[in-house]
């Protein structure tokens, strides 16, 4: 479908948002040009908005006039605390911190709407609400924007966001009913040995190799799930022990725990726990584990990603997939805490580089086309016009 002049310069406004915050990228609640500069572009398009929501988020609202559904639309603000490698003219110029997961695409799409929108709004019923949410790689950024009133003092009735990802060509989506994403629960296990001297054992417990036996043990957990389950355990660190003539008496276990079912994350906490202390206890140490709460599974509305499906066939290149994931992506987002509170939907945007190669997601050559935003801002569009178009 060919862009309208609305579309058109909403496409142009989606590119240079999207570059001058890759350009300048901020960590978790940190978005305060991010803020200022979506905050311009909602001044000149004359579109009313919250600011300071949950700290440096954006809540903007276009109100058609003509009664209607309350629709709304999300995109994250924050960055990552990784140092660009890229060669685009316009990569990071903050030491350490880039947009290695797309959030500056999703912004750019969701300002490039309310601008679009505003534009057709003769052509629309009821209320857009255009949340701009910060803090989302913090592990609690869209709870904050819902603590803080920014879906319930609009009225809000259903959400839809969209989420980049690399391994899927750029003109294509990805979706599923239910399930789309997993939980992602931090673990840490703390082993306390007892210190002693390299050349006598026999007085200490070294927690460094009953760290080792647990993260042994913790290997085959998964295992004991149906086989149907879909989950991961994986050990991303083990430290402990500082000189190389000393027995160390502590040391430390983290790594992440993925499920999609909440039965299996609780057995597996629980096995976790127990498997843990079984170990350490056998080799005379004592081990204590914590567990951090991730986001919950992201479960998308039937109704709202049928929506989705019906939008994306009318607006993608008859060339284009529209991929029905068999199983939900082990990733993790907290869009999930909407849908808790209203129906929502969230579905995958192509932003794969055609014959290239570039680094996945929280890497630092991540490298999206920048063909997905027409994609993103296209298909947004069309669920748009599909949930609050005049009939």
């Amino acid at each position: 479908m060919a862009p309208t002049d609305a579309g058109s310069a909403a496409l142009a406004t989606a590119v240079a948002v999207r570059r001058s915050i890759h350009q300048h990228p901020e960590l978790s609640f940190e978005e305060h040009r991010t803020a200022r500069l979506i905050r311009e572009h909602l001044d000149r398009i004359g579109l009313p908005y919250r600011a300071g929501v949950a700290g440096t988020g954006v809540v903007a609202t276009l109100d058609t006039g003509r009664p209607g559904p309350v629709t709304a639309f999300r995109a994250d603000l924050d960055a990552l605390p990784i140092a660009e490698e890229t060669e685009q003219p316009f990569r990071s110029t903050v030491a350490g911190v880039m947009h290695a997961c797309g959030h500056d695409m999703h912004t750019g799409i969701l300002l490039g709407l309310a601008e679009q929108l505003a534009a057709e709004a003769g052509a629309l019923t009821g209320t857009f609400v255009f949340v701009f949410q910060p803090g989302e790689e913090a592990n609690g950024g869209a709870q904050r924007v819902i603590d803080a009133g920014g879906l319930s003092d609009a009225g809000v009735e259903r959400i839809f966001a969209l989420h980049v990802v690399p391994e899927l060509p750029t003109g294509s989506i990805a979706l599923r009913d239910g399930a789309l994403t997993a939980t992602d629960d931090e673990f840490e296990i703390s082993v306390a040995g007892r210190e002693a001297h390299s050349s006598q054992p026999e007085l200490g417990v070294n927690a460094v190799s009953v760290a080792a036996r647990i993260v042994t043990a913790l290997d085959g957990l998964c295992a004991t799930l149906s086989p149907f389950s879909v989950a991961t355990l994986n050990v991303a660190s083990v430290q402990g022990g500082e000189a190389v003539n000393v027995i160390p008496g502590d040391a430390q276990v983290r790594g992440m725990l993925r499920c999609v079912e909440s039965a299996d994350k609780i057995l597996l906490r629980e096995r976790l726990s127990t498997t843990a202390d079984a170990v350490a206890a056998s080799m005379g140490a004592q081990a204590t584990v914590r567990i951090v709460e991730g986001f919950p599974p992201v479960v998308n509305d039937p109704d709202l990603t049928a929506t989705i499906r019906v939008a994306a066939r009318e607006v993608l290149d008859p060339e284009a997939q529209i991929v029905e994931l068999d199983r939900p992506h082990l990733g993790s987002e907290d869009f999930a805490y909407y849908q808790q509170v209203v129906p929502g939907a969230m579905f995958m945007l192509g932003c794969e580089r055609s014959g290239a190669t570039g680094g996945g997601l929280h890497t630092a050559t991540f490298d999206p086309d920048e063909g997905a935003l027409a994609v993103g801002l296209a298909v947004f569009s069309a669920i748009a016009h599909q949930v609050n178009g005049v009939t």
